[in-house]
């Protein structure tokens, strides 16, 4: 069984994330569209399809998240404060930033057996 690794999300809703760090950009995703992921929170989602040109992809996550899970992953804002050509900074004028609170990882795990003609990737349930 292989492991390919471990990726980092973001939330689109509550049945959609968003992952990254788990392709590269150049990795066809179409080949993994439909595969089972865990995240590191105990939910499982399913690949539904590329988003950008720099590897990330869309998760399907039939069950929802819990609502722990959507806490974790939802980005707290953090104010970070600019100055600009001599002026003093303010910290109420500091561009509100998404940061994540904590990184919550996915894992995508599969066989591919060497002598399979059509080289398919098998999930076991």
């Amino acid at each position: 069984m292989w492991r390919k690794g471990l990726g980092l999300l973001v939330v689109i809703d509550d049945y959609n994330v968003i992952g990254r760090s788990l392709f590269k950009k150049e990795t066809n995703i179409q080949l993994f569209v439909g595969l089972k992921v865990h995240l590191s929170t105990g939910e499982l989602g399913i690949i539904d399809s590329s988003f950008g040109q720099s590897g990330k992809f869309k998760i399907n996550i039939p069950g929802g998240l819990s609502p722990e899970s959507k806490k974790i992953l939802t980005p707290a804002l953090k104010k970070r404060s600019r100055a600009s050509r001599g002026e003093v900074a303010k910290q109420e004028e500091g561009v509100e930033r998404p940061e994540p609170t904590q990184h919550v990882t996915l894992s995508l795990s599969f066989k591919r057996y060497v002598f399979d003609t059509h080289k398919h990737m098998v999930q076991s349930p």
